[in-house]
C-alpha cells in the first residue's frame, strides 16, 4: 500500500546509496535526517583493535617468556617497539601479561648492546637498575713503616678525620690529644690502632657487644695518651717534640726547640706533603738498588758460565759491525 503518508520500503537488492546520500557524511555521529547510522564502528574501537593486534604481533615475535623477561630487564615494556637484535639470551621466566602501556608514553627502546653489562640474575626483571652489591673491604691494621706513598696519603687523611670526630664526640682535652699529634709517632700509632678497632667493632657482621668492648679500649687508650703527652710536654699552643734517649756509643741527639702552634690544619697539610715526598724518595732509591742488584747477579752468572759480555752497540774496536763467519763464530769484516 502506497500513499503520501507511507514511504516505499527499500529493496535490499538495490545498489548502495551514493556519497551524496550516505548517512553521517555531514555529521560523523548522525545522518542528514539526524538518525544514528546503523553500520560501521567508532574510530576509538578501531584504535583498540589495532592496539590488540600490535600486542599480539609483539607476543608472537618474542617467541618465549624468557626473551620477554630479558627485554623487561633491559627496560622494555609491552607497547614499546621491539629491538632489532633477535639474538637475546634468556634471563628468567616471569610469565607476565602485557600491562597495556600507552604507546605515546612508552619509554625509549634501550640499546641491545647494553645487555652484555646486565647481570644474569633470576628474579631481577622487575628491577631494571638491579646491580650486585660490592663486598666491603676487610678491616686491616695499618703498618705505617711499610706504607707506600699513595696508600700513606689516604691513611693520613682518613686518620685525621677520625681524630676530629673522636675529639668532638668524646671531648678529648689537649692533655690527651694535642693539636700536633701527627708529629708524635707514639700518638699516631695509638690513634691509628684505635681507629682500626672502631672500624672492626662497627661492621655489619660484628658482634653486638663489640661497640662496648671498643669503649673499654677507648678508656685505656685515653690513659696512655695522657701519659705520653705528659712525657713530651706538648700543650695546646706550644708543641714540644718527643725526646729521644741516647744510648752509649750513639751520637748525642740535640734537643729540638719548641714550636708555636698557629694553624693546626695548615701544619697537618705540610706534614703530609713532606711525608709523601719522603716515601716516594725511598721508593725510588729502593727501585734503584733492586736494578743494581739484578745487574750484579747477571754479571756473576756470565762470569760463571764464561759468556761474552754484550756491548752497547755490538761493534769492534774500529766501529765495524761484527758478523758471523762460515763456521758460525763472530769475526771482524
Amino acid at each position: 500500500m502506497t500513499g503520501p503518508d507511507h514511504a516505499p520500503e527499500p529493496d535490499p537488492n538495490d545498489a548502495e546509496p551514493g556519497p551524496e546520500s550516505q548517512p553521517g557524511r555531514d555529521d560523523p555521529a548522525t545522518g542528514i535526517d539526524g538518525a544514528t547510522p546503523s553500520t560501521g564502528s567508532p574510530k576509538r574501537s578501531n584504535r583498540a583493535g589495532e592496539r590488540e593486534e600490535a600486542l599480539a604481533v609483539q607476543e608472537a615475535a618474542l617467541g618465549s617468556s624468557s626473551q620477554e623477561s630479558l627485554l623487561r630487564l633491559l627496560g622494555w615494556r609491552p607497547g614499546d617497539p621491539l629491538p632489532d637484535d633477535d639474538e637475546l639470551a634468556p634471563a628468567g621466566d616471569p610469565d607476565e601479561e602485557p600491562d597495556g602501556t600507552d604507546l605515546s608514553t612508552a619509554r625509549p627502546t634501550p640499546d641491545p648492546r647494553t645487555r652484555e653489562a646486565t647481570p644474569d640474575v633470576t628474579g631481577a626483571a622487575e628491577d631494571p637498575g638491579f646491580l650486585p652489591e660490592a663486598e666491603p673491604d676487610p678491616v686491616m691494621p695499618v703498618n705505617w713503616n711499610t706504607l707506600d706513598a699513595e696508600r700513606a696519603e689516604q691513611e693520613w687523611w682518613q686518620l685525621d678525620a677520625f681524630v676530629y670526630w673522636l675529639r668532638d664526640d668524646f671531648g678529648l682535652t689537649p692533655q690527651e690529644l694535642p693539636p700536633l699529634w701527627h708529629r708524635h709517632t707514639e700518638l699516631v700509632w695509638e690513634l691509628s690502632a684505635l681507629r682500626t678497632s672502631w672500624l672492626a667493632a662497627h661492621t655489619e657482621d660484628a658482634h653486638p657487644g663489640s661497640p662496648l668492648m671498643w669503649l673499654r679500649d677507648l678508656g685505656e687508650a685515653r690513659r696512655r695518651l695522657r701519659d705520653w703527652v705528659q712525657r713530651c710536654g706538648t700543650t695546646l699552643t706550644e708543641d714540644r717534640p718527643t725526646r729521644r734517649t741516647t744510648w752509649p756509643g750513639e751520637q748525642a741527639a740535640t734537643s729540638p726547640a719548641p714550636v708555636a702552634v698557629i694553624d693546626r690544619a695548615a701544619d697537618f697539610a705540610v706534614f703530609v706533603t713532606d711525608d709523601i715526598a719522603r716515601r716516594r724518595q725511598i721508593e725510588v732509591e729502593a727501585q734503584a738498588e733492586i736494578e743494581q742488584a739484578r745487574a750484579r747477579r747477571i754479571e756473576r752468572l756470565r762470569e760463571a758460565w764464561h759468556l761474552p759480555t754484550p756491548h752497547a752497540d755490538d761493534t769492534g774496536q774500529d766501529g765495524d759491525q761484527l758478523e758471523p763467519d762460515a763456521t758460525g763464530e763472530e769475526g771482524t769484516s
